[in-house]
């Protein structure tokens, strides 16, 4: 689609997750200051309960900026919504535009928390959905993933109801939880919430290492498509983040590539990784399986006890150092 003109925007000020996203929505719209990017994927790293939003932001940047050591990926850029919460208070309209994956799910969520902190009027915020394409059955899993005539033929705009904003709410107290069984408490709690956000709570349970293998979801990915097409990292990061790739559980490369590097930490009793070259861009990383590591996908093996734990699922600190653990057992948070 050749865009010649910008579309006819609704009023306010719109809000979107993820720079590509951000691009499209550019071009299509041409909307000025009125658009505001959110580039955190909060299904990532520690989402502690926290209150004070400088003290949150300090420890999401943290965590981004220290996931590759000596990588510069990471900063802020103009229109950060992180950087200009106060916009939502003072706006005639706030429309929150989203996908189905987990991180759209999440994103709506911290809109929604912003918006609170912020002291804006909740009536104001709507909700522009995407959920299929108009063209094909596929389900929209990422507003990045969308061209410019999918953007520009968006759907209506959705104020969002008491019971929505509810929905939204109690996936956040999920995310920031200290509770291990937060996230699978969520259904019974919100037993009407839309798919997108259930299955959103579903794919959280990953970040809890399996009972059985004592990894990740995301980690046992990564060994299995290092065993596939290694050893070029990113080549294997590249295949890992396809696989189930309709889940929607989209992490992006940076995470998984701090992901792999803890993998190999020499300081661990048994790495499952053996890395050469350089560390800090994954395009000049060689990685292979140590023999451990082909145990464990064997099922000869688990990581857990053999290596320790040190890790977070999304609110809940995991630690075998602490003696703070949890597994996901099929679903099921458990010791």
């Amino acid at each position: 689609m050749s865009i010649s003109a910008a579309k006819p925007l609704p009023p306010g000020i719109h809000v979107i997750l993820g720079d590509s996203a951000g691009g499209t929505f550019n071009r299509v719209f041409q909307p000025g200051d009125r658009l505001l990017v959110d580039r955190d994927v909060l299904s990532c790293g520690p989402t502690p309960k926290c209150a004070d939003l400088g003290a949150w932001n300090r420890t999401r940047l943290e965590y981004w900026s220290g996931l590759v050591p000596g990588s510069r990926e990471f900063g802020h850029a103009p229109f950060d919504l992180v950087d200009v919460v106060h916009r939502l208070r003072d706006a005639k309209g706030v429309l929150v535009w989203a996908a189905t994956s987990l991180s759209e799910q999440l994103f709506i969520a911290n809109v929604i928390r912003l918006a609170e902190l912020a002291g804006a009027d909740l009536e104001r915020i709507s909700l522009v959905q995407f959920e299929s394409y108009r063209d094909r059955s596929e389900h929209v899993l990422g507003m990045g993933l969308l061209n410019e005539e999918n953007m520009g033929n968006h759907p209506a705009p959705v104020a969002m109801s008491n019971e929505l904003l509810a929905d939204y709410r109690a996936a956040w107290r999920a995310l920031t939880s200290d509770d291990p069984a937060a996230f699978e408490a969520f259904p019974g709690e919100r037993p009407r919430a839309s798919a997108w956000l259930g299955q959103a709570m579903k794919l959280m349970l990953h970040r809890f290492p399996d009972k059985q293998t004592g990894l990740t979801r995301w980690d046992h990915k990564l060994l299995s498509a290092t065993r596939e097409h290694g050893p070029r990292a990113a080549r294997i990061i590249g295949h890992a983040m396809t696989i189930d790739w309709k889940e929607g559980d989209f992490v992006g490369d940076l995470y998984l590539f701090g992901r792999l590097l803890r993998l190999g930490d020499e300081r661990l009793p048994h790495p499952l990784l053996s890395l050469a070259g350089n560390r800090t861009e994954m395009r000049g990383l060689e990685v292979k399986l140590t023999p451990f590591a082909d145990a464990v996908l064997d099922g000869r093996a688990s990581n857990y006890p053999a290596n320790p734990i040190d890790d977070w699922a999304g609110g809940t600190r995991l630690s075998s150092a602490e003696g703070k653990l949890w597994f996901n057992d099929a679903g099921r948070v458990v010791r």
